[in-house]
């Protein structure tokens, strides 16, 4: 049982859902973003904290409770429309995107969720907020040739845009608790970030089983480590139990601003150059209209991982011949937009449990209850996200010593701190990830699974125009898990699960043997069967439009976010990533777009880049 009630309280908000009349200074803004999810968002209302700096935002979206109710809201319900199944899809705030077909898991194609409202992938994402390690920080600062991408200095972005809450210690018992790094979080951000105030009792036993197998507690993954295990932190409003996304974060509280002007249910359809190949307007579609807004200074890409190097390649800026195929007008020859496509995936091993999983929320009278509670004061079950228990490590020796000497020389690069497998529990049972409820068993038992999510993959992928038009889907070919490395690394996360369910603590909660997907599976070649065939997307891709050095002929933009070969525009979300990170992407989204914002406002000039 699900309950999803539409809101329309919107008065005096200020945005634009119909085109003007005509071109006049009023449709003229020092900036212009594309792209309302959590790097446009940032921008813009850093931006416009600046009363004569005038911001409009771009975004084919709208209020996602405007059209799924409470759906954005209610942690719980963040498994919907999230599953691999390209029928599993709500067109109201969600993009549709079904990949190109794989070959690493025999030719599938599957649903990509992706963002289409103010808030973007932050509307529909698991919540979950770690920083990345500090290494890969480090190694981000030596391949841009930035030492400002350093931990050192980073960490002060991250604790600019979060508002921590510690755990509410009334409501979680002092075994769902976990010590808090004292003074590496920050309060006074726009983002709030905390504990749920639910916990799940699965997540409990993991937490001691796997620290019975050597993954030891540590602080929360809010200061540079991702090692160890711990209760996560959540983007939850704790004075309400609500989801927080980058529109409550960065745009509701500033809507008002008279310099702030969003255009909602608008498709940004291509960037305008001037003969000089300096960014001056963005081509715009609202209602079947077409116009242009136009950029005194700017205009900062903010689309995500598919649609920013979309929106660079319709727009004449990519691999020469890709646009010369479509009869587009070449503006900067860019090998790389599209390019280094990284993401990570996950797959998880399930058991029969004896305490709560979400299966008891579905009907009934707890679901009620548990509803019912929510609407009160925003607390108990569905005040939960769901996975809300992860640990991180390097695979232990004992399942290394069967990995190739190649795999084993490149995971050498990696730094030290940098885990290679994430492990996150869950409360439900979601077997080949294709809905969220499809394949879920209907027997009356209570179900939990623990998930591996590899995150330091080798596999990379592209992006590619099918058309000249923003309106048509681009060919994603995410390329998951074609490299020797990423099959030895995803076999071997299998079996550290198993060795974590099969610890003598987890005998006090599972009940019987492993459900899913059993013990038959057992050889390196059916695990691997096994991964593909059940395996999903964390929906982190990341890294289409490269941060890197002027020397990388495959680097989009450089340190600052500014693409080579044009003047004026900027590419600012995951895209611009130099590789993907570890851990989950957002918090590392949030920090990147406040460390631009800064740039811009200290004036750091958009200098040609060729």
């Amino acid at each position: 049982m699900r309950v999803l009630t539409v809101l329309a309280v919107f008065s005096g908000f200020r945005f634009a859902s119909a085109a003007p009349q005509q071109e006049s200074p009023a449709h003229t803004f020092d900036y212009i973003v594309v792209g309302a999810g959590p790097g446009g968002l940032t921008i813009a209302s850093r931006l416009t904290e600046n009363p004569s700096v005038s911001v409009a935002v771009i975004e084919a979206g709208t209020w996602s409770e405007s059209v799924t109710g409470n759906q954005s809201q209610v942690p719980s319900y963040d498994f919907y429309y999230n599953g691999k199944s390209p029928n599993d899809t709500n067109p109201l705030d969600e993009w549709g995107f079904v990949t190109t077909p794989q070959a690493g898991i025999s030719g599938q194609a599957v649903h990509y969720t992706r963002g289409k409202s103010l808030g973007g992938c932050t509307n529909l994402n698991y919540m979950g907020y770690t920083q990345t390690a500090a290494g890969a920080l480090q190694m981000w600062a030596d391949k841009v040739g930035d030492t400002s991408y350093a931990y050192e200095s980073s960490s002060y972005y991250y604790r600019k845009s979060m508002n921590f809450t510690r755990a509410n210690k009334e409501l979680r018992l002092p075994n769902t608790t976990t010590s808090e790094a004292v003074g590496t979080a920050a309060i006074g951000g726009p983002l709030d970030v905390t504990y749920a105030s639910w916990a799940q009792s699965f997540s409990t036993w993991v937490a001691i089983a796997m620290n019975a197998i050597g993954i030891h507690t540590t602080d929360a993954f809010i200061n540079g480590n991702l090692n160890g295990s711990s209760w996560l932190t959540s983007t939850i409003n704790p004075r309400n139990g609500h989801r927080e996304s980058a529109e409550t974060a960065y745009l509701s509280p500033v809507i008002g601003r008279p310099n702030l002007k969003v255009f909602d249910l608008t498709l940004g359809e291509r960037i305008i150059f001037d003969r000089n190949k300096v960014a001056r307007g963005v081509e715009v579609t609202t209602v079947n209209r077409t116009y242009t807004l136009n950029a005194r200074r700017e205009v900062i890409v903010s689309g995500g991982a598919f649609q920013s190097p979309q929106l660079l390649q319709v727009s004449g800026v990519g691999p020469a011949d890709l646009l010369r195929q479509h009869n587009i007008p070449v503006v900067a020859d860019r090998p790389g937009v599209g390019q280094n496509l990284n993401d990570h995936v996950f797959f998880g091993i399930a058991y029969r449990v004896n305490v709560l999983s979400a299966a008891a929320m579905q009907y009934g009278d707890f679901a009620a209850k548990a509803i019912a509670q929510f609407n009160e004061d925003g607390t108990g079950p569905l005040a939960s996200p769901g996975g809300d228990f992860a640990a991180y490590e390097k695979l232990p020796q004992d399942i290394r010593a069967k990995f190739s000497p190649d795999t084993l020389n490149e995971l050498a690069q990696v730094p030290d701190d940098w885990p290679e497998m994430q492990y996150l529990t869950l409360p439900t049972f979601v077997g080949t990830f294709e809905s969220a409820s499809a394949g879920a068993p209907q027997d009356g038992f209570q179900y939990g699974t623990l998930l591996a999510t590899l995150i330091a993959p080798s596999s990379q992928g592209n992006i590619s125009i099918s058309s000249p038009r923003m309106s048509d889907h681009p060919l994603i070919n995410p390329n998951w898990m074609t490299t020797k490395r990423d099959i030895e690394l995803v076999i071997g996360g299998f079996k550290r699960l198993r060795q974590i369910l099969e610890s003598p603590v987890m005998g006090n909660v599972t009940i019987g043997p492993e459900y899913y997907p059993g013990a038959e599976v057992q050889t390196d070649n059916e695990i691997h069967e096994q991964i593909k065939k059940s395996f999903n997307t964390m929906y982190h891709a990341s890294a289409s439009c490269k941060m890197g050095k002027r020397s990388d002929p495959y680097a989009v933009v450089d340190s600052h976010a500014r693409v080579y070969g044009v003047k004026n525009l900027r590419v600012v979300d995951a895209s611009a990533f130099p590789f993907i990170v570890p851990g989950l992407p957002q918090a590392t989204v949030y920090m990147l777009a406040e460390k631009i914002a800064d740039d811009i406002k200290r004036g750091n000039q958009n200098l040609f880049q060729i």
